[in-house]
C-alpha cells in the first residue's frame, strides 16, 4: 500500500485504507481526534482506569452472534432451506463469565472441550443462563473425568448434552452409562482434502479416519441407548479462502449424506470452527456469500441423495470473542533506532506476556492510537517493557514496523490493540487459568542432601475448580456447586429427539451495537485486581490465588 508522511495521522489512515469517513470499521470511529468504540471515548476510558488495561466489551459479543444468525437466516429464506441454523459458542476461546453469559443471552448454544468446560456449563445452567433446551456439544478427547462430568450433568437433569466421538473407544463409555445419548461423529479432516478429495494425507489428530466412519456409525447404532445424530467436519482455523473452504465442507457433507441414508437418526451437519475475523482494517471476507454458497451446495447434495435438509451447526470461538477484547498501553519510552526513519516505542507492559500469539504465531492485530489523530506520524518498532528481545510486535510490513503519531515533543500517547478477546488470556494464563481450562498442574520439588537421600515436597496442589471459577468471574456462582438439581422444574423424560432444542427468534433488523446495559469488563493487565463495570454498579474483587 502507498504510504505518505504528508499531513497528520488521520490523513495517513485515509490514504492507507481508502477511508471516506471517520468510521474505521464496524465498531471503531474517530471523533475530536480521539478513538471511540460505539459512544465510548477510549482515551478517556484509559485515563480513568489507567494502563496497561484489558477491556472486555460485551455488546460486541451480542452483535457477532446476531449477525451470524442473520447471514444464515437470509440464506435459508432466500434458498428455501428447511433445516435450522445452530450457533454454538466454542468457549475455549475465552471463558470469562460475562462473555459466556452474553453469548448465551444472544442465542448461542454451548460447545465444550474439556472436563472443566462441562463444570462451567453446569454453573451457567444452574444460574439460569443456559436454558434446558440449548445444546451442549462436547468435543475433545473424552478422558475419564470428562465422561464423568458429562454423566453427572445428565444425572442432574440436563438432557441436551451431545458428546462428539473423537476415538472409537469413547463409544463404550456412553453405552455403559445407563443413559440414552445422542452422539456426534467427528471426521478426521483438514485442508489437504482439497487435492481431489483425498483423505490419505490428513494429518489432524482429531476425529475418526474417513475409512472408519461407517464402522463407527454402525457401532453406535448397535447400542440400544446410543443414536448417531450429528456429523462433525472441521477443516481448519481462520479459513480466509471462502471458495476452498466451502468446497472442502461439501466434500465432507457428501459423507453425511451417505450416513443419513443408512441411519435416519442423523439430523445435523456441524462444520466446526474456522470463521475468520478481521485482524486488520482492510480485512475482506464475505460472510453472507459463505452462508449462501454453503447452503446452496448442501441443498444440491440433499437433492442428489434424496434426503431432507439437516440442521446446520457452526462452532464460533474466535469469531465470537475476538472483538470483545482490547488492550491499552501507554508509550513510556521513545528512542531512536539504527535507522533514521524508525523510532522505538516502548509500552508500559509486555506484548509477549499479554498477547502470546504475537510472539508464538506472529499474529497481527489492529493497533491504533487512542488520541493524537491530528498529529504528525512516525514509523516505529513497538516493544514491551521486558528485557526479552522477543518482546516486540512484528507487523505484516517487510520491516515489521507500524505507523503511529509522533511523540518526539514529549506528547503523551496511549495505543489500543484490538481483536484480542480470543485465546490471548487463556494462552497467557491470566491469573493461572489456561487454555481449555486445563488445571494448573501440581508442583513437586525434589531436593538432595550430602548423603545421597532425597526429600519430596509438593509446593502447590493441582488447581481446583473453585480457583478456576473465581478467576473467571464465577465467584458468586460457587454456592451452586454444592446444590443438587436445577432451580427450574426438571423434565423427567430421559429421551429427546434431535431438534428438541430452542432456535432463538431474532428481530428482523438487528442493531449492530445496541447498548442494552451489557457490562464492560476492564482489567489491569497481570494485576491481582480485576475491575467489573456493570450497567448500574461498579465493584472490585481480588483474584483468587489458590
Amino acid at each position: 500500500m502507498t504510504k505518505t508522511l504528508n499531513g497528520n495521522y488521520f490523513n495517513f489512515l485515509q490514504a492507507q485504507y481508502g477511508l471516506n469517513s471517520t468510521q474505521l470499521n464496524d465498531f471503531l470511529h474517530i471523533k475530536d481526534n480521539h478513538l471511540y468504540c460505539q459512544d465510548i471515548d477510549l482515551a478517556q476510558l484509559a485515563q480513568k482506569w489507567g494502563s496497561p488495561l484489558e477491556v472486555g466489551f460485551t455488546p460486541l459479543v451480542t452483535r457477532q452472534v446476531h449477525k451470524m444468525y442473520g447471514y444464515f437466516a437470509h440464506a435459508f429464506q432466500q434458498l428455501g432451506y428447511q433445516g435450522n441454523f445452530i450457533y454454538a459458542y466454542a468457549t475455549k476461546a475465552a471463558q470469562y463469565e460475562d462473555l459466556v453469559r452474553t453469548a448465551l443471552g444472544a442465542g448461542a448454544h454451548y460447545e465444550t472441550s474439556s472436563p472443566t468446560d462441562i463444570s462451567m456449563a453446569r454453573l451457567h445452567w444452574k444460574a439460569g443462563n443456559l436454558p434446558d433446551n440449548r445444546l451442549i456439544i462436547c468435543n475433545g478427547f473424552k478422558t475419564e473425568q470428562y465422561v464423568q462430568n458429562i454423566l453427572d450433568l445428565r444425572r442432574e437433569g440436563f438432557r441436551n448434552v451431545l458428546p462428539v466421538i473423537e476415538s472409537e473407544h469413547e463409544i463404550e463409555d456412553f453405552a455403559r452409562s445407563g443413559f440414552d445419548f445422542n452422539l456426534g461423529i467427528r471426521l478426521r479432516v483438514d485442508e489437504s482434502i482439497l487435492q481431489q478429495g483425498d483423505f490419505s494425507q490428513v494429518k489432524s489428530r482429531f476425529g475418526i479416519p474417513h475409512d472408519r466412519v461407517l464402522d463407527v456409525a454402525a457401532q453406535i447404532a448397535s447400542k440400544p441407548n446410543l443414536h448417531p445424530v450429528m456429523f462433525h467436519a472441521m477443516i481448519g482455523t481462520q479459513c480466509i479462502n471462502r471458495q476452498e473452504w466451502v468446497k472442502a465442507l461439501l466434500i465432507c457433507f457428501r459423507q453425511y449424506c451417505e450416513l443419513k441414508r443408512l441411519y435416519p437418526s442423523m439430523a445435523s451437519f456441524n462444520f466446526g470452527g474456522g470463521m475468520p475475523v478481521p485482524y486488520s482494517l482492510d480485512f475482506q471476507f464475505d460472510y453472507q456469500a459463505f452462508a449462501t454458497e454453503l447452503t446452496q451446495g448442501m441443498m444440491e447434495l440433499c437433492a442428489e441423495y434424496g434426503i431432507p435438509h439437516p440442521n446446520l451447526v457452526g462452532e464460533f470461538g474466535r469469531y465470537t470473542a475476538a472483538a470483545y477484547g482490547f488492550d491499552f498501553y501507554k508509550v513510556v519510552v521513545s528512542k531512536p533506532s539504527h535507522r533514521e526513519d524508525v523510532s522505538w516505542y516502548v509500552i508500559n507492559g509486555s506484548l509477549m506476556s499479554s498477547l502470546p500469539d504475537i510472539w508464538g504465531l506472529k499474529q497481527t492485530f489492529i493497533i491504533l492510537p487512542l488520541n493524537g489523530y491530528d498529529r504528525p506520524l512516525r514509523k516505529v518498532w513497538l516493544a514491551g517493557l521486558t528485557c526479552d528481545s522477543d518482546d516486540v510486535y512484528q507487523s505484516e510490513e517487510e520491516d515489521g514496523t507500524v505507523w503511529l503519531p509522533d511523540v518526539a515533543d514529549g506528547t503523551e500517547l496511549t495505543i489500543g490493540v484490538f481483536m484480542t478477546g480470543a485465546y490471548q488470556d487463556m494462552l497467557s494464563g491470566i491469573g493461572g487459568v489456561h487454555h481449555c481450562l486445563l488445571p494448573e498442574p501440581s508442583e513437586l520439588v525434589i531436593e538432595g542432601n550430602s548423603v545421597g537421600n532425597y526429600t519430596y515436597r509438593q509446593t502447590a496442589p493441582s488447581q481446583s475448580l473453585h480457583a478456576i471459577a473465581s478467576l473467571l468471574g464465577y465467584r458468586h456462582y460457587l454456592p451452586l456447586l454444592h446444590s443438587s438439581g436445577h432451580p427450574a422444574e426438571l423434565n423427567s423424560n430421559p429421551h429427546f429427539a434431535e431438534g428438541d432444542y430452542h432456535i432463538p427468534s431474532l428481530p428482523q433488523k438487528l442493531p449492530l451495537l445496541a447498548n442494552s446495559g451489557n457490562p464492560i469488563r476492564t482489567a489491569k493487565s497481570r494485576n491481582p485486581w480485576r475491575t467489573i463495570i456493570g450497567a448500574n454498579r461498579t465493584r472490585k474483587h481480588q483474584i483468587a490465588t489458590s
